[in-house]
């Protein structure tokens, strides 16, 4: 056969070969490929951490005898973080102690090229890529129980209602006095186990439930973005197959440890500030007002008011969403307020963190994971030699760190902040992909049926769908909807027909036929079910109002028998 017109011949090289996608670990290996994820450490790398030790204990505070603690999922494999709180008057004295990976990751090394390059650790449902060898992250920048460790210790003073009167820094040793996990600690919170059943003494507990009660405190006072997204997670089977998809709310537990880190942060990002020294902050501006002008249609749809003229705030946000909260719209509405934020990013230009609703913000408690925690821990080191040594100038010490953190390297900090945060989005990508591909896996025995689900998302395609309760999502193309010309809004919320007047809108329930599931990609075609859309009030075609048209094709029972007969012609093939 010739050619069609405009075809052009390509020509392409095989430089993988990932197995079977049936293959345990195939769609963790595809999305790695896929997003450019550097999964691999060179020989010069490894070969870096060979002979590496703790730090011995001179020019370092002594805190082996203080009673850290870590608390982490129950699955983890690397503990970064450690915490401890006493009562300080009125107030408290709380200290986060961060493992000291600057110690042993050094400006110029193949360790911190290496680091840099990557960015960040990348989490997948059945793997974890490290950003640092697992001589560091699962060792010595681990922060085991009752192993002496080098750590970053924030040391910060809270008043009674949970704001920061003063913070600094120390380099020290610590040896932590348990392993808890979230559940662990949640069960004595609840009143279901004692903190002598999770080996720790009530003393421990206490302190850190009254200082975690004073910075609750402080956060719903400066009321921060209170999205309630539930986390999905993909369980295994011990040969590496998906059983199900669970999504996890927070829990107090793991609220605790999120607003210590805050307040690590925080102190971190303030105390550079003070000492005019750079910082790579995490920012997060403010909500693209075009983006929010759907969400303003949405709430109305709700019931909700998002105010008109006045500068948003996180709180106006929260009035929409605790009007959803425990209703059937609470899904859908807090999925659109997230589209509607800006991207958080690293910058050395400090605009604050809109969603935190803080000022001044920076990463300083995972430098295990993220290469971003790692530039701060540097230039805190730089302070706190510059400190010991009375030198208080922006000269950007070289001692402990290895390498220049002042003024001169701006412009280089600012090119590793738009790397990283590119690095953060691949890894991002990577995670949701390989997700999707084990939730279109498990949809797959849906084929051919009838299942439930929201609109999610509108394109001049199509629609979105999340399907049970957003385990899992699918795509509904316009040529399936009922015979006619759609138009999607400007705010791409809702979709109505022009002539006979039936919408969609983001978060409308409707039925849909699952037409094809290709785990592969993580794809989920469906096929629209007659009575899926809402028709206008008023009765009769009703034109839509300006926007994008787009001719749908056959009717709902039309695709419905396309589908079947699709699938028939598939089985046909296949058994020929």
């Amino acid at each position: 056969l010739l050619p069609r017109r405009g075809y052009i011949g390509k020509t392409a090289r095989i430089i993988a070969n990932l197995g079977p996608a049936t293959s345990a670990g195939a769609f963790s290996a595809l999305a790695l490929a896929e997003f450019e994820n550097r999964h691999v450490f060179d020989d010069s790398v490894i070969a870096e951490t060979d002979g590496m030790t703790v730090p011995a204990a001179r020019g370092r505070i002594d805190l082996r005898k203080t009673p850290f603690v870590t608390i982490d999922g129950a699955d983890a494999r690397d503990f970064d973080d450690a915490v401890w709180a006493e009562p300080d008057g009125s107030g408290w004295r709380i200290m986060v102690a961060i493992a000291d990976v600057a110690h042993y990751v050094r400006p110029g090394t193949a360790l911190d090229r290496e680091a840099q390059l990557r960015g960040n650790s990348v989490y997948l449902p059945d793997r974890v890529v490290p950003m640092l060898p697992e001589a560091l992250s699962n060792d010595l920048c681990s922060l085991r129980p009752d192993e002496t460790r080098a750590a970053m210790v924030a040391e910060i003073w809270l008043d009674a209602g949970g704001q920061m009167q003063d913070c600094q820094f120390h380099r020290a040793l610590i040896r932590s006095v348990a392993r808890l996990t979230y559940d662990a600690v949640q069960a004595v919170h609840d009143g279901t186990s004692t903190p002598a059943d999770i080996g720790i003494t009530p003393a421990i507990y206490d302190n850190l439930a009254g200082a975690w009660g004073a910075l609750d405190k402080a956060r719903q006072e400066r009321e921060p973005l209170a999205l309630n997204m539930k986390e999905r997670r993909v369980v295994l089977d011990d040969d590496g197959v998906p059983v199900a998809i669970t999504k996890l709310a927070q829990s107090e537990s793991q609220r605790l440890i999120e607003d210590f880190m805050i307040a690590a942060n925080v102190a971190a990002a303030s105390t550079l500030i003070r000492a005019n020294r750079p910082c790579v902050f995490r920012v997060h501006d403010m909500p693209d007002p075009e983006k929010t002008e759907g969400l303003r249609q949405l709430a109305a749809a709700v019931g909700a008011t998002l105010t008109r003229g006045n500068v948003l705030r996180p709180h106006h946000f929260n009035s929409i969403l605790g009007h959803v909260r425990d209703t059937d719209d609470e899904a859908m509405v807090n999925e659109a307020v997230l589209r509607s934020q800006s991207k958080a990013v690293y910058s050395i230009e400090n605009i604050g963190h809109f969603g935190l609703s803080l000022q001044q913000y920076a990463h300083f408690t995972s430098p295990i994971r993220r290469y971003a925690d790692l530039l701060v821990h540097r230039a805190l080191i730089d302070v706190v030699d510059a400190k010991n040594t009375g030198n208080t100038g922006n000269t950007g010490n070289t001692g402990n760190t290895g390498g220049k953190i002042g003024n001169s390297d701006l412009a280089d900090l600012a090119d590793r902040c738009t790397h990283i945060s590119e690095t953060e989005s691949r890894a991002a990508g990577a995670e949701r992909r390989t997700i999707d591909r084990f939730a279109a896996a498990l949809f797959a025995s849906e084929t051919g049926n009838v299942v439930s689900g929201a609109i999610a998302g509108l394109t001049g395609a199509g629609a979105f769908v999340s399907l049970k309760d957003g385990m899992a999502d699918g795509f509904l193309p316009i040529r399936s909807l009922p015979d006619d010309y759609y138009v999607l809004s400007d705010s791409g919320m809702e979709m109505t027909g022009r002539h006979n007047g039936v919408r969609f809108r983001v978060g409308d329930k409707l039925d849909v036929l699952v037409v094809e599931v290709t785990p592969v990609n993580g794809g989920i075609l469906l096929a629209y079910v007659d009575g899926g859309g809402k028709a206008k009030k008023g009765g009769g075609p009703r034109r839509g109002k300006p926007g994008t048209a787009m001719k749908a094709g056959k009717t709902g029972k039309a695709a419905g028998k396309a589908a079947s007969k699709t699938r028939k012609t598939r089985k046909q093939r296949r058994r020929s």
